[in-house]
């Protein structure tokens, strides 16, 4: 058997064992993360394991691969056809997208498409990886050994289970270290190839290798003799215990049975509302609270159609029929729900969907579903409740009905008592039901608590989420405040409900009256509505930092309306008083808005820019084998070789003929290497210059004829270029 062809068939052997590795490297990573299409994946690291083997020109590999993750990516999220106009606008607009993403700093936000092509990318780099070590270096350990890191680490801290995959990992390592050694050993130490001889030196240690994976395998195994390190490294971590939960990303969730944990900011818009004043959004209520979080009660769910125009039947009061109002809603996100305005009286749709939107109400929630999640505007018609101060601070005992006490006042068994106590206390003498919840709600403020999103605990097992945050943290965000309250206030009898929705958001323009605000996944709250019996559902607003939308006419003088005042919405302020203050704000910011649009206008130019720099330099990386050397050549001829650069020139040298792959085997002595170059390039001056450079370097600076050495330079340069 020719050396050539069994190089080639030994490269081939060695891919195959690689792909099996690699594949133990993907298959945990698609189990944990519930990625599809494996077969796909393995498939293109078939594709990079060939065009390695055949050494396909890097022009025709790198469209190869291309084609085929965009390929990948146009099948699995898009649905179009290859080679249609659709399919190339998509990559277009994922990829400026993702982009300017990246360019701005919010890798959190890439899309699932982008992070397919970076997963892609990394099979592509760690393949060219495992090439070079493989042709070059003639060493895989370090690839083995990260391997085996990676599987132990999966399978101590996750679900994984890599016992098996770990034993098939080193035996097949240990198979190709096997291999690679013998042939490193051939090749330093100059034996002709025989392929006999080759597998005699072999099969001994595979032979070994096989009795001792046998005998592993047989034997019975002793238990452990340390303890399990991972509950003392979770702790260490912040991860066990009370940090069990890990930072969530900020929005709206539809599970709200296990509450608390830090979570991570986001300002993606959601949706846009056009109305007069900033208020709270509602979209549903829960009302059953399991001492870790919130659940719908079980009771058979009432559903209700709702359509276009029609009055809504809501358990929340109207305001007067004067005082009606409008706004719009322009959806930015696919929920499959509608956002709801206090005093909602009726809503609408745009006509281009409106007979693809059906809209029903669970009456248990009051959640508003539909059944279509595409970019719509719909219209709500509304008038915000209005509460007169004599009906919420009524003593006249009313009848509740039953089926409200059922339902918004239970409380779990497991309640600590303390948690009913310090309610009773706050609510001491205050003569009615609005007063109590007044109270309740502003004792946050002052007793020492704080509005933290960053390092929120998960209560323990057996603890209580409410007690955690009264009594041993005082810090959290709007579902801490808000359930705490929704719990005390039912601990004295006060029935209350956990309300769900989105804040006011920020004001981003303005047409008369009409504002629109931007909110955004930020905006996502909690809050409470609590029943006050002349009145009905009042809302209440406990979290630190946040304002209440409740409209109270005075229908008599109090001390109550100052104290009611320090937590009016600012959008509620007189309209003169917004007027002076955007007027002095337009003033002394108007320099610096106008500084800041030149800014930006120049920053489109350098975004693009940097992404164009960026992609030169990877495919300067990616392609120095073939440039580097014609610099290196180029560079070599305009130097003036002289005794102040002579060492320097000849190390040059030899990197230029390693690029070219001629490179010095380890231990392999400069005269040597000189005679192997000038045998493949049919040429003396290779041992010329290094016999020259040998007498200048060890023979205490020699003289050298330099002249000569500059024409033998050229010429060794000519031959290794052609």
């Amino acid at each position: 058997m020719k050396y050539e062809v069994f190089n080639k068939l030994e490269l081939a052997f060695y891919y195959i064992l690689i792909f099996f590795i690699l594949r133990e490297w993907l298959l945990p990573i698609m189990m944990l993360t519930g990625m599809g299409y494996v077969d796909l994946i393995l498939l293109f690291i078939v594709l990079c394991l060939l065009i390695s083997l055949f050494r396909i020109p890097f022009y025709i590999s790198w469209f190869v691969k291309i084609a085929y993750i965009s390929w990948f990516v146009i099948y699995v999220y898009s649905g179009y056809s290859f080679f249609s106009n659709e399919a190339i606008q998509f990559l277009l607009n994922e990829m400026f997208y993702n982009l300017d993403l990246i360019i701005q700093g919010n890798f959190f936000y890439i899309t699932n498409v982008f992070q397919s092509v970076l997963f892609f990318l990394l099979m592509w780099m760690l393949i060219y990886i495992v090439h070079y070590w493989l042709t070059i270096r003639l060493n895989i350990f370090y690839f083995l050994v990260l391997t085996v890191v990676f599987i132990g680490i999966l399978d101590t801290f996750t679900e994984y289970d890599g016992t098996v995959p770990i034993v098939k990992v080193v035996l097949l390592g240990l198979l190709m270290l096997v291999f690679l050694f013998v042939k490193k050993l051939m090749l330093q130490s100059g034996v002709p190839f025989y392929w006999h001889k080759y597998f005699q030196l072999v099969l001994p240690i595979l032979v070994v290798i096989g009795l001792v994976g046998i005998v592993a395998t047989v034997l019975p195994k002793a238990a452990p003799q340390w303890p399990d390190p991972v509950p003392y490294i979770k702790s260490v971590a912040k991860q066990g215990s009370l940090f069990e939960k890990t930072a969530k990303k900020v929005g709206y969730d539809e599970d709200d049975s296990t509450l608390g944990g830090s979570f991570i900011g986001d300002d993606t818009v959601v949706f846009l509302a056009h109305a007069t004043s900033k208020q709270y959004w509602r979209v549903e209520t829960k009302d059953v609270y399991t001492s870790k979080g919130w659940e719908t009660s079980e009771d058979y769910v009432l559903e209700q159609q709702i359509s276009y125009g029609e009055t809504i039947h809501h358990s929340l009061p109207v305001g007067p029929e004067e005082k009606k109002q409008f706004a719009h809603i322009e959806q930015k996100y696919p929920y499959d729900f509608i956002i709801q305005p206090y005093g909602l009286i009726s809503v609408q749709v745009s006509d281009k969907v409106a007979n693809q939107v059906n809209m029903t109400m669970n009456l248990q929630t009051e959640k508003i579903s539909t059944d279509y999640t595409g970019d719509y505007m719909y219209h709500f018609e509304y008038s915000t409740p209005e509460y007169l101060y004599s009906d919420l601070t009524s003593t006249i005992q009313r009848p509740i009905d039953e089926s409200i006490k059922e339902k918004y006042l239970q409380l779990p068994d497991t309640l600590p008592r303390r948690v009913i106590d310090l309610a009773k206390e706050i609510v001491e003498g205050k003569e009615n039901d609005y007063a109590k919840a007044r109270a309740i709600e502003s004792y946050f403020a002052t007793n020492g608590f704080r509005y933290e999103t960053e390092g929120v605990p998960v209560p323990e097992e057996g603890q209580d989420y409410v007690d955690q945050f009264l009594f041993e943290t005082k810090y959290g965000y709007c579902d801490n405040f808000s359930t705490a309250m929704v719990v005390m206030l039912r601990a004295v009898g006060i029935p209350a409900r956990w309300v769900k929705g989105f804040a006011g958001g920020e004001v981003v323009s303005s047409d008369g009256e009409l504002k629109t605000y931007e909110i955004t996944n930020n905006d996502a709250h909690s809050w409470v509505e609590a029943y006050i019996p002349k009145v009905g559902w009042v809302p209440f607003e406990p979290t630190i930092g946040f304002t209440t939308n409740r409209n109270i006419q005075y229908d008599f003088e109090t001390d109550a309306y100052q104290d009611e005042m320090l937590t009016v919405d600012e959008d509620t302020k007189p309209e003169q008083q917004k007027d002076d203050q955007e007027e002095v704000a337009n003033k002394n910011n108007g320099e610096f808005a106008s500084f800041m649009n030149f800014i930006n206008s120049l920053l489109h130019f350098f975004k693009y820019g940097l992404i164009a720099l960026v992609i030169a330099g990877i495919i300067l990386f990616l392609s120095r084998k073939r440039w580097l050397p014609k610099w290196y050549s180029r560079w070599l001829k305009n130097q003036q070789i002289d005794k102040t650069n002579f060492e320097k020139i000849y190390l040059r040298l030899l990197k230029m003929l390693e690029l070219k792959g001629l490179k010095r085997k380890d231990g392999q002595t400069l005269q040597n290497f000189a005679k192997e170059v000038d045998n493949l390039l049919d040429s003396p001056y290779m041992s010329q210059i290094t016999e020259a450079y040998e007498k200048y370097i060890y023979g205490n600076k020699t003289e050298v004829d330099f002249e000569k050495m500059k024409e033998c330079w050229e010429n060794l340069i000519n031959r290794a270029n052609g």
